[in-house]
């Protein structure tokens, strides 16, 4: 699969970045990450305006609230990979149990920029936080092995902001992967774009803007417990948000029914092996 990660996708990292200093800039935060300005910097905060679309915000600021809430739920899992880490600050945010070890994958030259930033703020990770530089379009697994990785562990997988960057085929094939990969016990969170936020006359705008700097969004699916029960994922518990459990006070909307056409949607997701 080709790995889009590359150049302006993997710059969106300060977007996101920017977004999570954004919301802990908010009294009512639904987190805090004191690390994300400085991570994002000038070039994040540039894109953070230039992306802003009605719901934007509020999406990034609850995807981030579930995820965090997602690895809270699962104490018991000692390894966690973040899977096209980014510009993500969890390891120094979080609380994290004893004895975990999180495991970040994505671009050298980016974990390499974003370890160099890290020491220059002085952050400490309260876990034994690994960098893995990988390509996610070639082999991953072996890099990870080597950080430590261990494959008869159950492994708790964050995928966050990642698989409407790739074709579809990319994006089932990683999924299929991250089962395969997956030791009995193996929980998978993140989320999914809709095919009806790539044809809405509503993302018209950001889409091209997204192409424009070279980093489109290529694919969603309106059948997300599909595509992952096709790659292998068992009961996948899939929300919109403005669901219970997807909403955290900070989605203004009620949450839009399955099969509506025209209006994007994104989708919040954990399933096992």
């Amino acid at each position: 699969m080709t790995d889009t990660r590359a150049g302006g996708v993997a710059a969106t990292a300060g977007w996101t970045a920017a977004a999570r200093a954004a919301e802990t800039a908010r009294p009512d935060a639904l987190f805090r990450d004191d690390l994300a300005a400085a991570l994002a910097g000038p070039e994040g905060a540039a894109r953070y305006e230039r992306y802003a679309n009605p719901g934007t915000s509020e999406f990034l600021a609850v995807r981030t609230r579930y995820l965090d809430e997602a690895i809270a739920a699962h104490p018991h899992l000692a390894q966690v990979v973040l899977v096209a880490a980014g510009l993500d600050a969890r390891a120094a945010r979080l609380d994290w149990p004893a004895g975990t070890v999180l495991y970040e994958i994505d671009r050298p030259a980016l974990l390499a920029a974003k370890d160099a930033r890290l020491a220059e703020l002085g952050a400490r990770p309260r876990c034994d936080r690994r960098a893995v530089g990988a390509d996610l379009a070639g082999d991953w697994r072996a890099p990870l092995a080597a950080a430590g990785w261990d494959a008869a562990a159950p492994t708790l997988w964050i995928v966050e902001g990642l698989l409407f960057y790739l074709p579809e085929d990319a994006a089932r094939t990683l999924l299929a992967d991250l089962a395969t990969a997956s030791a009995p016990g193996s929980v998978l969170a993140g989320d999914l774009l809709s095919h009806q936020s790539m044809v809405s006359e509503f993302t018209r705008d950001g889409l091209g803007r997204l192409r424009e700097d070279g980093c489109p969004w290529l694919w969603g699916s309106d059948e997300p417990e599909e595509v992952l029960t096709t790659a292998g994922w068992r009961g996948p518990d899939v929300r919109t948000p403005g669901e219970e459990g997807a909403s955290f006070g900070r989605w203004p909307w009620p949450p839009l029914p399955r099969g509506t056409l025209g209006l994007p949607v994104n989708y919040l997701f954990t399933a096992t092996v």
